[in-house]
């Protein structure tokens, strides 16, 4: 039973994968693939080139030079160099070393980091944490610019920073807790 790989995306009008006389059912699991972490990319705030890249590497079952993803995918060269850059950075892809057979000898090839936990905690260490950091900073901007509100009206505008402060509290306390979790392992 064949899948509409197209029509699981958000914007069906984009065709990631470049068939390119490939097998059809190896292009249309690649696109079903890219398009799902397509669409999980605008969840974490993930770019969709970055997404498809590490689409198309999960779907692959060979290790994919720099060439051969930029052979799979309608993205340009500089979008694939700097999306493998950042999916290297999250720890989502690993390099393996060239293949003496390979005709992408002599350079790295890419495999997907298959271990959700260690990905989920570079996200929440990564990404996560930098928010709450940012989002102290924007804290204090905010109570500065406060003060300058009518006194009738600063009770409103403090009442809702503390709120937002509540909320900010909160969320830094999940961390730990989220980081915990991710080191348990479940059979």
């Amino acid at each position: 039973m064949a899948i509409n790989a197209a029509a699981s995306t958000t914007d069906s009008d984009t065709r990631w994968v470049v068939a390119d006389g490939r097998e059809p059912h190896e292009v249309e699991f690649e696109e079903g693939m890219v398009n799902f972490f397509v669409d999980a990319a605008d969840l974490l705030g993930v770019p969709k080139s970055v997404a498809a890249i590490y689409g198309v590497i999960f779907a692959s079952v060979t290790p994919l030079s720099f060439s051969e993803i930029s052979a799979r995918l309608s993205l340009s060269g500089g979008s694939i160099s700097q999306g493998l850059k950042v999916l290297r950075e999250m720890g989502a892809v690993k390099t393996v070393p060239p293949d003496e057979e390979s005709e992408s000898r002599g350079r790295d090839r890419f495999v997907p980091d298959l271990e959700l936990r260690q990905l989920m905690r570079r996200f929440i260490e990564q990404r996560l944490e930098a928010q709450l950091n940012r989002g102290e900073q924007s804290l204090s901007g905010l109570d500065q610019l406060s003060s300058q509100y009518s006194t009738e009206e600063r009770p409103l505008i403090a009442q809702r920073l503390n709120k937002i402060r509540r909320w900010h509290t909160r969320a830094r306390a999940v961390v730990p807790l989220i980081k915990t979790a991710l080191k348990i392992r479940v059979p």
